[in-house]
């Protein structure tokens, strides 16, 4: 995984839990906490250190990954060039395999992303089939709940996990 998602999570549990957390949480993982953006890093080692993270906070994982999805839209809206191009939290998540990935895999080559097909698209739902080999779908979730966030829209996301594969449901809230 690249060293990119260790160094922002690690500020991110900063900024949300402070200093002392960040400690306790890297000291609980059994890891030295260690990491450069340029790097990569086993995906096992995200998953100590969000578990750690859970068991000190009381948060669980999953609220943990998809608030950390939030927050991550806001560096990763910054490093991509071309966001202008997009007028809304739907056009960006329907365009993210075909515009978003292949711009990502430029910046890193040997990411391993999750891939999502267009099932049903409305102008009130979208409906995405999300594949993965790393199951972060709550990522993915808190990733398009900071698309709405974004562009100043009301949106919520449903992930049906009893799905194989898992679908994703954003919907716009109107009112």
């Amino acid at each position: 995984m690249k060293g990119v998602v260790f160094t922002e999570f690690i500020e991110f549990v900063e900024e949300k839990f402070g200093f002392d957390t960040v400690d306790v949480m890297i000291e609980n993982s059994g890891l030295s906490g260690v990491y450069t953006q340029a790097g990569n890093y086993p995906f096992e080692e995200i998953v100590a250190l969000v578990t750690a993270l859970s068991q000190e906070s009381g948060v669980s994982v999953s609220e943990l990954i998809e608030s950390y999805g939030k927050h991550l839209f806001g560096l990763l809206i910054s490093i991509y060039p071309h966001v202008d191009r997009f007028n809304s939290a739907f056009d960006i998540i329907t365009h993210v395999d075909n515009i978003i990935h292949p711009e990502v895999k430029k910046l890193y080559p040997d990411a391993d992303l999750p891939s999502f097909t267009i099932k049903e698209r409305t102008p009130e739902k979208i409906l995405l089939q999300y594949i993965s080999n790393k199951g972060l779908q709550d990522l993915a979730k808190g990733l398009m709940i900071g698309a709405g966030e974004y562009y100043k829209e009301d949106i919520s996301v449903t992930v049906y996990a009893d799905k194989t594969p898992i679908e994703i449901e954003v919907r716009k809230n109107n009112g």
